[in-house]
């Protein structure tokens, strides 16, 4: 059902760039500028960039910023909440901001993945096909059918962008070889971490699992996929080049020294949503 729900909004959501084709095109330049002022701060800013967009542009549909609230890292992998107005459905939305290359799909937390493929897989590989099945049958891959990646990604260089979908079903069923990677030495004193890696029926990359306990950063675990070494399990939605909106910087640095009274006057410039995004 989450599937079909999300396929529902993200056809919502691409007819909305055909609707507004300024807009989005803005506010990915305006999420992908806020680059300038850190190396994190556009991936925040974009979740509550696309709840405000959604609530404003995305018929049918109102979203929810829920980043912070206590539920998000005990229950769900999200950063945005969408309700279905018709159904009055709610669909968890985990928003990615990378640049092209290498794509986290799941931080998978408890590295429940890989501490299973330890199990099943070893040191070794698996290419049966059943056992294959089974093995992205267990709950710790199954239940990953429930989080809802959006990837905004962006190349810096080329100044381009494109928000695409990771159709992970499709990626499942591809799946014709496991193969444990172990760590490999590079400079005089590092190694990698070890992954198991995911390739198709030719050999191709799909998607890999990276080592990681609970306690460990984020970028040691989890699912990852690579936006160009796997792009056929990606569908594009919209794809174009942005230049960086420098007067929105300035704008922000005299925001966040002006008092609230100033806040309010702005706001009044801008049209209500259908919700509140963020407080």
């Amino acid at each position: 059902m989450k599937v079909i729900s999300f396929a529902k909004f993200s056809a919502h959501f691409e007819k909305s760039f055909k609707d507004n084709p300024l807009v989005i095109h803005t506010v990915l330049a305006n999420i992908f500028s806020m680059r300038i002022i850190g190396n994190k701060t556009h991936g925040d800013l974009a979740e509550i960039a696309l709840t405000e967009y959604i609530n404003q542009f995305v018929d049918g549909f109102s979203a929810r910023h829920t980043g912070k609230e206590k539920f998000r890292a005990k229950e769900h992998e999200e950063d945005i909440r969408v309700k279905d107005l018709q159904s009055g459905e709610e669909i968890p939305i985990s928003v990615k901001t990378y640049g092209f290359g290498p794509l986290q799909l799941s931080t998978n937390k408890d590295s429940s993945m890989f501490s299973f493929l330890r199990k099943t897989v070893g040191d070794g590989e698996v290419k049966d096909v059943q056992q294959i099945k089974k093995i992205l049958g267990n709950p710790c891959f199954a239940d990953f059918n429930g989080v809802n990646v959006l990837p905004l990604i962006y190349n810096e260089r080329a100044m381009a962008f494109k928000v695409i979908v990771f159709d992970l079903l499709g990626a499942y069923k591809s799946v014709r070889h496991i193969k444990f990677l172990p760590p490999r030495k590079f400079g005089t004193d590092r190694q990698t971490f070890p992954i198991y890696k995911f390739y198709d029926a030719k050999g191709e990359y799909i998607f890999e699992v990276r080592y990681g306990d609970a306690k460990a950063n984020a970028l040691q675990r989890g699912m990852w996929t690579h936006t160009e070494n796997a792009h056929k399990y990606f569908r594009e939605l919209l794809s174009g080049e942005y230049k960086i909106n420098k007067p929105l910087i300035n704008l922000i640095s005299k925001i966040l020294v002006s008092p609230k009274e100033k806040h309010e006057e702005i706001l009044k410039l801008f049209p209500k949503s259908k919700e509140k995004s963020v407080i």
